[in-house]
């Protein structure tokens, strides 16, 4: 059957769509969620039902020889080789960055995978201290690098703050919430840390 104009132009239509790459595309997912002490939450940022990221809350009960000492931690794990950008300035550390809003995740950060410490809280008689970045920072962004069911390697954010202190009682107080995450899903392409569109 000869082709006619219209069939014509409809094979180019075809053809021109499917020679066009896709376009890049930031899968966003608002939350509110909160984490207590001695629980955790996974992050499946593409929602394949698999977790890639774990943030757990944590407190510890010691003893030294003049009583208790206690620490409470906030840590995020990496599953499947996915990673974790590391604090400013330590590209071999295990702590986890406190990144502010608009800031370049690609392959040119420190990244770390396996357990990262946010922040740690200690007090009692075994010692006080902090530890990490995370430590009563409000909006604050992990960036990520994790990988698909292809190993390809997508860029992320997650955005969460963190509250704790130890009252005149030695209480601990902590608040961990987590209020969103976000993904590019072109393979290699940077996300900024805040960003939920392809325009910013």
């Amino acid at each position: 059957m000869p082709f006619t104009k219209r069939t014509l132009i409809v094979i180019a239509t075809v053809a021109l769509a499917l020679a066009v790459p896709a376009a890049a595309e930031i899968v966003y997912t608002p939350t509110n969620i909160s984490i207590p002490v001695g629980s955790s939450y996974n992050i499946d940022l593409n929602q394949d039902g698999v977790a890639d990221f774990t943030l757990r809350s944590s407190l510890l009960q010691d003893y030294c020889n003049d009583g208790d000492g206690f620490m409470w931690s906030l840590t995020v794990t990496s599953a499947n080789g996915n990673a974790v950008v590391t604090s400013v300035g330590h590209i071999s550390s295990t702590y986890a960055g406190a990144l502010l809003n608009s800031v370049p995740v690609n392959g040119g950060e420190g990244f770390v995978t396996g357990s990262s410490v946010m922040a740690a809280l200690a007090w009692g008689f075994c010692g006080t201290g902090t530890l990490g970045e995370w430590l009563n920072q409000p909006d604050r962004y992990l960036g990520l690098e994790f990988r698909d069911a292809d190993h390809n390697v997508h860029y992320g954010w997650v955005k969460l703050s963190t509250v704790a202190y130890v009252d005149h009682l030695e209480h601990l107080h902590t608040s961990t919430v987590l209020s969103g995450f976000a993904y590019e899903t072109v393979a290699g392409r940077q996300i900024f840390t805040g960003q939920t569109s392809d325009t910013r």
